[in-house]
């Protein structure tokens, strides 16, 4: 069987039997893909210290023949991005990029815009960017990459513009905002958005990628934005993100008393 060459970040590790172990990796093209790595946990050359979550390797791979899985004949580290196993907070942000990653894709199905992006959250997290911050970007991002990037500019409902010191909120079941006024009169209960908040997702849905790591949020703004687009991606999903609950948590009970 012919092999092919690919490059992928690993996003899942589980061990198999008593010598495989199965990885999932993200690939810029194919997607997110399983493959099971014959023999790895007694590799002593072709695996050893590679097969980690979020290590970018240089993939090489066999098709598979009846079932869904890849098989994983070598991979050559690219980069480990050992940093994220270093610090809890920038772990925990690289873990909810993944898993959104891993609960917006499907097998097999190439998505060229994503892993640029997941490749960039990466390289942040290692490169000391706050975490909550990036967290925020990613996700807002992969909402886009998914077809599904909230309407920010305007109410919804009223379409009435962004005013300065209004009261907005994002409707989950459809992502666009709507002010106090509307949810005073439909008696809606939704998250709170600030419009500084509001404002900053709205530049970064514009912004290129490159220069996304130009932009600054303050913390109680991050867990703000985070805290609303879990909510509307629960939403879409039917499914809850369980490490934004790590991410939160921690993050919520720095902030000072009274903010």
């Amino acid at each position: 069987m012919t092999s092919c060459r690919t490059r992928g970040l690993i996003l899942q590790v589980y061990d198999h039997g008593e010598s495989d172990k199965i990885v999932t990796f993200f690939s810029p093209d194919i997607g997110k893909a399983s493959a099971i790595a014959k023999g790895a946990k007694r590799s002593k050359k072709r695996f050893v210290n590679k097969l980690e979550i979020f290590s970018l390797l240089g993939i090489i791979y066999r098709p598979a023949r009846r079932d869904s899985l890849l098989f994983l004949d070598e991979a050559e580290l690219e980069n480990g991005f050992i940093p994220l196993r270093h610090a809890y907070d920038r772990y925990v942000a690289a873990i909810y990029a993944g898993e959104l990653t891993l609960r917006f894709t499907r097998e097999m199905d190439p998505h060229p815009e994503l892993f640029p992006l997941l490749l960039w959250a990466m390289h942040s997290l290692t490169e000391g960017r706050e975490p909550l911050e990036t967290a925020a970007l990613f996700h807002l991002r992969i909402l886009r990459a998914a077809g599904y990037e909230p309407a920010l500019d305007r109410c919804g409902i009223c379409n009435g513009g962004i005013q300065a010191g209004g009261e907005y909120a994002l409707h989950p079941g459809s992502g666009s905002l709507v002010c106090g006024r509307c949810r005073q009169k439909q008696a809606l209960s939704f998250l709170s958005l600030s419009v500084q908040t509001i404002k900053f997702l709205g530049h970064a849905q514009q912004t290129e990628l490159p220069n996304l790591g130009r932009l600054r949020l303050p913390r109680k703004n991050a867990l703000e934005a985070l805290a609303v687009l879990h909510r509307y991606t629960q939403h879409l999903l039917q499914h809850d993100i369980h490490s934004w609950h790590q991410i939160i948590k921690p993050a919520a009970a720095l902030q000072p008393a009274g903010r």
